[in-house]
């Protein structure tokens, strides 16, 4: 596909979003259904709905969407990862559209198409701040259903920060689980990169991305590196210090009771998970563990067997909180 056929990706919808909410317009259908398309989410058919609109918070313009699912059991709250956005999550949004969940989600500030200092930001904290904001959001705007929130990489570092910061406790709390894909604590190779954040924090302001096309999809991680129009090409170094900061805080918090399952790749190269899971573990006494083994760091776009084994997991989790489908019928 040709830069020029994917120039509505930046432009016209980001440009669009106040246009996408309710009363939909032709022209505003069209353009929802070409994002669909385009980065494969599910389709809308009968008893399901989509939507995207804009939702100011903490200072930022948010892409928000929901989508709605006839007669729901449950409502999924999604946190992204750095460097990515909703579009990348298809595969897991359609499994929670098949288990009757409905799905609300939204690109993090600097990225995908919402506001903000591309793949930057000052403070992780404030990813903490918005989830909250859109967790009340979502809780007026879905049924009330238990809430499952899931969240993959910087995705899953703002549930613990919610967790740690916030410390609901579980029997009150509408989540009723928390779900962490391959959480960020500390990143493959940090001590030398902390070095060299600490070098070259005077004198930069950011890094060129490279790409890795290594990996169970390898599809996938070409579509990230030449085709996907809403990638940041350059690491951010004030996020490199947010995370910096981020990580001393997380340390040294005290422990927790709290439903949360820890699903971690056994071929992750982008964060040091064995360094890491014994500290979620240490965080969060009711933790689960799921070892998926070969399994990379994008994880709902893993190969399909891998996909398939972290999606059978999680139906058979929500077997344990939610009412069978079934009865619903």
């Amino acid at each position: 596909m040709s830069d020029s056929s994917v120039g509505w990706m930046a432009t016209s919808l980001k440009n669009s979003l106040l246009a996408l909410a309710d009363p939909v317009t032709a022209d505003s259908a069209s353009l929802l259904a070409e994002y669909r398309r385009f980065y494969r989410l599910p389709e809308i058919t009968a008893g399901r709905q989509h939507q995207m609109y804009r939702l100011d918070v903490e200072g930022y313009q948010l892409a928000v969407q929901q989508w709605r699912v006839e007669g729901a059991r449950g409502n999924l709250l999604m946190v992204h990862g750095y460097y990515d956005h909703v579009g990348l999550y298809g595969s897991l949004i359609d499994f929670a559209l098949q288990q009757r969940l409905n799905v609300l989600a939204f690109d993090l500030p600097g990225h995908g198409l919402s506001s903000g200092e591309q793949a930057s930001i000052d403070d992780f904290d404030t990813y903490r701040k918005v989830f909250v904001q859109l967790f009340e959001h979502g809780q007026q705007q879905l049924p009330e259903l238990p809430w499952i929130v899931v969240g993959q990489s910087t995705g899953g570092a703002t549930l613990a920060t919610w967790l740690l910061h916030d410390r609901p406790q579980a029997n009150s709390c509408p989540v009723k689980d928390v779900w962490l894909l391959a959480p960020l604590l500390r990143p493959r190779g940090w001590s030398t990169g902390r070095w060299l954040h600490t070098v070259a924090h005077p004198f930069l302001k950011r890094l060129k991305r490279h790409f890795s096309l290594n990996g169970n999809n390898p599809e996938f991680s070409r579509f990230l590196a030449t085709m996907d129009p809403l990638q940041a090409r350059y690491l951010s170094v004030r996020w490199v210090t947010a995370l910096k900061r981020w990580i001393g805080w997380i340390e040294r918090q005290p422990p927790m009771a709290f439903p949360v399952l820890l699903v971690q790749g056994s071929a992750d190269e982008t964060v040091d998970w064995q360094h890491n899971l014994p500290c979620y573990q240490s965080l969060f006494r009711d933790l689960e563990v799921m070892m998926l083994e070969g399994g990379h760091h994008h994880l709902v776009n893993e190969e399909p067997v891998k996909r398939q084994r972290l999606y059978q997991h999680l139906a058979k989790r929500l077997t344990t909180i939610l009412a069978p489908a079934s009865s619903e019928k």
